[in-house]
């Protein structure tokens, strides 16, 4: 029930930023352009390293699909990611705190207005906050039997290597901490596999601009002061 609810919320929250998007310099000179050269099938002007490349993706396809102009793509999309983000929310206060808290964490995260703007406005963030949400209950469900904790933490490293390059550093220290709490079991090793296949794509944008085969540009400089390149 609650992930039908949700999902409504989610559809719902997606077409109200698609009318009625919030402005941002950055949605407006970098994500819109982007996405809408992703739709016209311009690679070249459709990806930049510093901004990964999941929203280009991800918007540029809601453009193809709906039709919408670039900005709006971006302002649906990630308002979409926004609503998903209050299930993990819901389920982790679940696991940690019980059923109660877990309905009330829901609610002050769908009424707090700062991870909305985000949405509206076209930004990265609520694919980074989905991310952590995501990660945070794999953690604490990470005992669990089956792949199901396995695949979560695998989206969540999706989510962070793709689209915000600063959440890179974090991904990788939440999967060690996965590691850890599992005690590198067989599901360590599957989200480590789904977690070096997610940084490809980011390694090979990194790797046309500059020629080094790395996650993020801000590590070329670090790599040219260690090696003295």
């Amino acid at each position: 029930m609650l992930c039908v609810a949700v999902a409504a919320a989610a559809v719902a929250a997606a077409v109200f930023a698609a009318c009625c998007p919030l402005f941002a310099t950055d949605a407006a000179c970098r994500y819109a352009p982007m996405a809408e050269a992703f739709a016209d099938g311009n690679w070249a002007e459709a990806f930049h390293p510093r901004f990964g490349v999941g929203l280009p993706v991800v918007a540029g396809l809601v453009r193809i699909a709906f039709g919408l102009d670039g900005y709006s793509s971006c302002a649906a999309s990630a308002s979409f990611a926004w609503a998903l983000s209050v299930l993990p929310v819901f389920w982790f206060s679940d696991r940690v705190f019980g059923r109660r808290t877990a309905w009330f964490a829901a609610v002050m995260y769908m009424i707090c207005p700062q991870p909305l703007v985000w949405g509206l406005k076209g930004l990265r963030e609520p694919f980074k906050m989905l991310g952590l949400m995501l990660m945070a209950d794999a953690l604490f469900r990470c005992r669990d039997k089956g792949c199901a904790p396995a695949v979560e933490a695998s989206v969540a490293l999706l989510l962070l290597f793709a689209f915000k390059c600063d959440s890179i550093v974090i991904g990788v220290v939440l999967a060690f901490a996965y590691a850890v709490l599992d005690r590198f079991g067989r599901n360590t090793w599957i989200v480590a596999a789904a977690g070096i296949v997610a940084l490809q794509p980011m390694c090979a944008l990194v790797y046309f601009w500059t020629g080094y085969w790395l996650p993020a540009p801000q590590y070329v400089r670090l790599i040219q002061v260690i090696f003295g390149k």
